[in-house]
């Protein structure tokens, strides 16, 4: 009995540990998106999440981790990023046969997390500070996340002639940007439809062969 009633010692501390962690993310959401970044403090997060400042520091060590964190649970609309990996437009990125198809399902999905991000840099006053960590392991994941949909292009050998799976991940990298989707639908004035349809023609004849690139109407319209 007794290493049982440990584990679920350890368990009962892991959850509350985790919807610590979440109460205090939920706290700096509300915070960061209502009062802006520079005028949230640690003490003001700590208060609206009922935990004393010293865990927050020790869970998240400064403002700017702490941001970083509130982002990327803004990735799944409130989930842990780690967790994109189990969605089910995931599992369509691994699976889908249909070149034209799987760059859809891409543009849909990232422009649906693009929207979040930016939604949410607005509403904090433009201010996403970082540390090289914190970039390093954001690059980290955006190249995984884009590896995904890569390798599944290039073993359906629908990748464009000459064109190899690390320049494929180069191009979406550069192109499938948040800074990318600010400077078109709230600069430019370009519709969700219109960015997509455009990200969308851009990547078909960037990364696929001919034959699976044919055009498609999108909803977007020439400007």
């Amino acid at each position: 009995m007794t290493a049982v009633n440990g584990r679920v010692d350890r368990l009962s501390r892991r959850e509350r540990a985790e919807r610590t962690r979440a109460r205090i993310l939920d706290a700096a959401y509300r915070l960061f998106s209502t009062r802006g970044y520079e005028a949230t403090t640690m003490q003001q997060v700590a208060a609206a999440a009922e935990v004393a400042v010293q865990t927050v520091y020790l869970d998240f060590r400064t403002k700017a981790q702490l941001l970083a964190q509130v982002e990327s649970r803004i990735v799944l609309g409130g989930e842990p990023v780690e967790r994109w990996r189990d969605q089910p437009w995931a599992r369509s990125f691994r699976e889908e046969r249909d070149p034209r198809h799987l760059l859809e399902l891409l543009v849909t999905v990232s422009a649906e997390i693009q929207g979040r991000i930016a939604a949410f840099v607005q509403a904090v006053g433009g201010a996403m500070p970082s540390d090289a960590a914190t970039v390093a392991e954001r690059d980290r994941g955006r190249d995984e996340f884009f590896g995904v949909v890569v390798d599944r292009l290039d073993a359906l050998g629908a990748l464009r002639q000459g064109l190899t799976p690390t320049r494929a991940l180069d191009v979406l990298c550069a192109v499938v940007t948040v800074e990318a989707y600010v400077e078109l639908t709230q600069r430019r004035g370009w519709t969700s439809d219109e960015y997509r349809g455009w990200l969308l023609d851009l990547l078909q004849h960037q990364l696929l062969d001919r034959a699976e690139s044919a055009p498609r109407n999108c909803g977007h319209t020439t400007r």
